[in-house]
Parts: C-alpha cells; sequence; structure tokens
C-alpha cells in the first residue's frame, strides 16, 4: 500500500510505501496518474473519498492529517489494483502503519 501524506510525528506532504514493517519516504509526489491534492479538496477534516479503478488503482482519500493541523492536508491511501471499498478499508485497517495514521488523527474518521 502507499500513502500520500504526513508521517505519525512531522508536518509535511511526502509519498510513502507502508508495506513493510516502517514507513518508507519514496519522494515529495507520488508517480501516479492522479493528484492526490485534488481527490479531497476543500472538505470537513475525517471526510472520506473513495475511488475505485481509477486508471486500475484503487484510492481512499480522507481530508486531514494525524499531524497536521493546517487547512489542505491530506491522507491519501492506494492499492495498484482494483478492489472494493470494504476490502480497501480491510486493508488499511489490517496494516500496523495506516492504522496508526488513521487513530492518530485529531477528528472522526467515517469510512
Amino acid at each position: 500500500m502507499e500513502y500520500f501524506g504526513t508521517n505519525l510525528t512531522t508536518h509535511g506532504h511526502y509519498t510513502w510505501d507502508l508495506s513493510g514493517d516502517y514507513m518508507e519516504k519514496i519522494g515529495l509526489m507520488p508517480k501516479v496518474p492522479f493528484d492526490p491534492y485534488t481527490i479531497n479538496q476543500n472538505r470537513v477534516k475525517g471526510n472520506v473519498v473513495f475511488c475505485k479503478d481509477f486508471a486500475g488503482f484503487t484510492i481512499i482519500a480522507i481530508e486531514g492529517s494525524c499531524v497536521d493541523t493546517r487547512g489542505g492536508t491530506k491522507s491519501v491511501f492506494w492499492e495498484r489494483e482494483n478492489i472494493s471499498k470494504q476490502e480497501m478499508i480491510e486493508r488499511i485497517m489490517s496494516n500496523k502503519l495506516s492504522k496508526s495514521i488513521i487513530n492518530a488523527m485529531p477528528f472522526d474518521v467515517t469510512f
């Protein structure tokens, strides 16, 4: 699973690989056919947008960050395959890294 957002301790959005035992920084902007900043824009913190089969990706975008309280922050998770919303949620919540990100958010996330 890949993620665009902050880590658990510092401000600043980066792209991360969450498939291992720790968050591995991939770079600043992901090399994907979508802009993570525009998927979930100007909404209430905790608002969730689900995109299925977006150019072969499944995406869950959450307005807000686990550590950065400024406006315009995002937490975007994706898999490079077409899966259901429920399966994507299960993958996020069964991955210790992505679950830690969700649990650290200072607002409710309603999938």
